[in-house]
């Protein structure tokens, strides 16, 4: 079972991690059927850690899982969206965005199939660890259709594992923005970022 799918059906099995993030000491409820139940995924904290975010960013993360991105930037910006296709995972966003008194902030948690419900939004920044293992198709909806959701000068960025296909990723971002940097590699992963209208 796969943890990008809508209902996973393997047993609950609740726990609570801890981990600073941005300096941060954050707590996240997490659950077996979500992505890297049991510590924050090693690409992910990489990505949280080099991502760049101003105050006035409207934010998406995407396939959020139990909402690490989104909960680690969400005092830094203006305000977060964060959407995932596995309603378990929706379930502990919500209750991680309260686990760390971020209620007062401007959070939204959305079920979405990548953009599906959020076509009328634009963001300055979309944020993600994409499913790799749900292949190439959906990694190229991730960075095609993303593009359309960024608002002008807007920010795609993704993080990798380098020999999962970092460098066709690459490629990819750079056919269809124009433009593609490597932020780091670090750990045996990539931070890719492309800029929407960079001229």
């Amino acid at each position: 079972m796969h943890y990008f799918s809508e209902c996973p059906t393997t047993k609950s099995e609740i726990k609570i991690i801890e981990d600073i993030l941005r300096g941060k000491k954050l707590k996240f409820k997490t659950d077996s059927g979500v992505f890297s139940h049991s510590k924050v995924d090693k690409g992910t904290k990489i990505l949280i850690e080099n991502v760049e975010v101003n105050k006035d960013d409207n934010i998406l993360d995407l396939g959020c899982g139990y909402g690490v991105i989104g909960i680690s930037l969400a005092d830094e910006v203006k305000s977060v969206t964060m959407v995932d296709i596995n309603r378990r995972a929706l379930k502990l966003a919500k209750e991680n965005i309260k686990l760390n008194n971020l209620e007062n902030h401007n959070i939204k948690v959305i079920y979405s199939d990548l953009y599906e419900n959020i076509k009328n939004c634009k963001f300055d920044k979309i944020i993600t660890n994409p499913p790799i293992r749900a292949g190439k198709e959906v990694l190229h909806r991730i960075v095609k259709e993303g593009k359309e959701m960024l608002k002008d000068r807007g920010e795609l960025w993704v993080v990798i594992q380098t020999k999962q296909g970092a460098k066709s990723l690459a490629k990819f971002m750079e056919e269809v923005f124009g433009n593609v940097e490597t932020v780091t590699i670090k750990g045996g992963y990539r931070v890719l970022k492309s800029v929407k209208n960079l001229k």
